[in-house]
């Protein structure tokens, strides 16, 4: 492994060490770890090695450790998921990626014997069992952050200041579903799930939540060595593992049209079944609106009870809809009389409305939101679903008991 990563170091910071000076028996890279099979695997990962020249010892470092079996869905429902950072020998580590098929990349960074130093004290303090755990956030605060903030802390903050205010025309959730475009659900799931803060157009700072950012983006950098002159960041960069696996999506998938249609279908299907007098309809019809109000009623969990900033805001609960509950009550209770008849047809009134602003929504200024296609999967069949209620609580002129006047 060392052979691997000193290999063709030039220039720089590391041309003026001397084994006198502290720090310089210290090799100091980044590894980036490619996308993987399991959901959590998608987005990579990185983590920085320290080679200790002097005595072999070659430890990878990351924050990316977490339980999956200690509640890890709820937890990270609830906005309480923790993940802690770790160490690993260097081998074992390409060892196992390796073993899942996932590309290894490392870049030897630039880094004076001091920097180095630095480096090393501030990621043994994490390492301490007070110090190791942090509340984890898929964007602003997770394994790729907490390498690209480690970095940025050593080189004096050179790294967000040349990238803070690069603006790259990309938003959270663009990458998102382009990470995540080999698992449809669960690029559905997020689409529904993700509101509007996700779609602001972020920083390259901000895109370094992804690890092959930070690759890239301390690839690209300067810094100054020992005279002032700015030199490369990284020194070397060498893959040790080339995955047998498709490349990273460079854009999202096209979600409109095929959600689109199958949307179409599903409400084109229950308009005809209903039409035709299918007793297939009324049922299908329940549950399409049952299935709304549980994704309605955790968009509202998320927004309400849970600190998932990126779930906020969020015009998806228009369409997916926590009110179609309340129809479907008032329905089994109040359908046999007059009264209860006309507020089931007002509350599927209001309800389809609410389903036709949610289509249009996304569009309006200060509602704009990147989820249009997860909309035109359900809007269909959730307005179908509102004329049937209604068309079904409308008086019988037949049960209505005629009027007759006085002689």
């Amino acid at each position: 492994m060392a052979a691997l990563i000193a290999a063709s170091s030039s220039g720089g910071a590391q041309v003026a060490d001397s084994a006198s000076v502290p720090g310089s028996e210290l090799t100091v890279y980044l590894m980036t770890m490619g996308q993987g099979d399991m959901v959590w695997e998608a987005y990579g990962h990185n983590a920085i090695g320290i080679r200790d020249n002097s005595t072999g010892r070659d430890i990878v470092y990351n924050w990316g450790l977490f339980a999956f079996e200690e509640g890890f869905i709820g937890k990270f429902l609830r906005g309480e998921l923790l993940y802690w950072m770790g160490g690993q020998d260097a081998a074992s580590t390409l060892a196992d990626y390796r073993a899942s098929n996932r590309t290894v990349e490392v870049q030897e960074l630039n880094l004076s014997p001091p920097q180095r130093i630095a480096l090393r004290d501030f990621i043994q303090f994490n390492l301490k069992e007070e110090n190791k755990y942090y509340r984890y956030d898929y964007f602003r605060d997770n394994c790729s952050t907490r390498v690209r903030d480690a970095l940025n802390g050593v080189i004096g903050g050179a790294l967000k200041t040349a990238t803070d205010s690069l603006m790259t025309g990309t938003s959270y959730r663009w990458h998102a579903l382009r990470l995540m475009a080999e698992d449809r659900l669960a690029v559905v799931g997020i689409d529904i799930g993700l509101g509007r803060p996700t779609d602001r157009e972020i920083s390259a700072w901000e895109e370094m939540f992804i690890p092959m950012k930070v690759r890239d983006r301390v690839r690209e950098l300067r810094v100054p060595d020992e005279t002032g002159a700015l030199v490369p960041f990284v020194l070397s960069e060498r893959t040790l593992y080339l995955a047998q696996r498709a490349p990273e999506r460079s854009s999202p998938p096209l979600l409109v049209i095929p959600l689109g249609l199958i949307g179409l279908a599903l409400g084109g299907g229950l308009f005809l079944l209903w039409r035709q007098g299918k007793r297939a309809a009324m049922p299908l019809a329940i549950g399409i609106t049952v299935l709304l109000s549980v994704f309605g009623l955790v968009l509202l969990y998320l927004r309400f009870l849970t600190p998932h900033l990126a779930a906020y805001q969020n015009t998806n609960v228009f369409a997916y809809n926590p009110l179609w509950l309340v129809v479907l009550l008032a329905m089994a209770v109040g359908s046999r009389s007059m009264q209860g008849r006309r507020v089931v047809f007002w509350l599927a009134t209001i309800v389809g409305a609410l389903t036709a602003f949610g289509l249009i929504a996304p569009v309006l200024p200060g509602l704009r939101q990147g989820s249009f296609a997860v909309i035109a999967l359900v809007a269909p069949a959730a307005l179908v679903a509102a004329w049937m209620f209604r068309e079904r609580a409308k008086p019988d002129a037949s049960r209505v008991a005629p009027v007759t006047a006085d002689a």
